[in-house]
């Protein structure tokens, strides 16, 4: 009996951690200071909407919802972890702001967007470009932890904590 746990536990941690990195990376959450910072930076404002691509635990749109008023939408490949999202939205009774599905980011439409977030590897970074730039309307904000965009020019960066914020223009 205690194999069939074990080997279960295992099948679900297997999916879990290399099921996303097929399409933007494992699961590697920012730390809440990083969080917090890249809100900032990319001067997400109450009533905006953010979507954040990789929603992971939640932390990000969250935070978005809780602390600066956002609509915020989460998109996750991981039905473990979206169901960690949706519980955590639930709990904080922020259902009314946060929504948060089940998808690939690279199929979604994401011209609703003010803010777009993301901590996904460089490879997924790269794919996005040119979806954000044909998608996005002008003004709205790009805010990536740890990874440029090629072929776009920063507005703000912070060389320490490796953040970039980006203006569709």
């Amino acid at each position: 009996m205690i194999w069939y746990i074990v080997g279960g536990v295992g099948i679900l941690s297997l999916i879990s951690i290399c099921f996303p990195s097929l399409y933007g990376g494992a699961w590697s959450p920012s730390r809440m200071r990083l969080v917090r910072k890249m809100l900032k930076m990319a001067e997400l404002k109450p009533g905006e909407t953010l979507i954040d691509l990789g929603a992971g635990d939640g932390r990000v749109i969250l935070t978005a919802a809780r602390e600066f008023g956002a609509k915020a939408i989460g998109v996750e490949i991981d039905p473990v972890r979206l169901q960690i999202c949706k519980t955590r939205a639930s709990a904080l009774g922020l259902d009314s702001l946060v929504t948060v599905s089940w998808g690939n980011f690279f199929e979604m439409d994401m011209s609703a967007a003010d803010v777009v977030s993301f901590y996904l590897s460089q490879a997924a970074a790269d794919k996005l470009a040119d979806k954000l730039r044909k998608e996005l309307k002008p003004g709205a904000r790009v805010v990536s932890n740890r990874r440029p965009m090629p072929g776009w020019d920063a507005e703000k960066v912070d060389r320490l904590d490796r953040l970039y914020v980006y203006r569709v223009t």
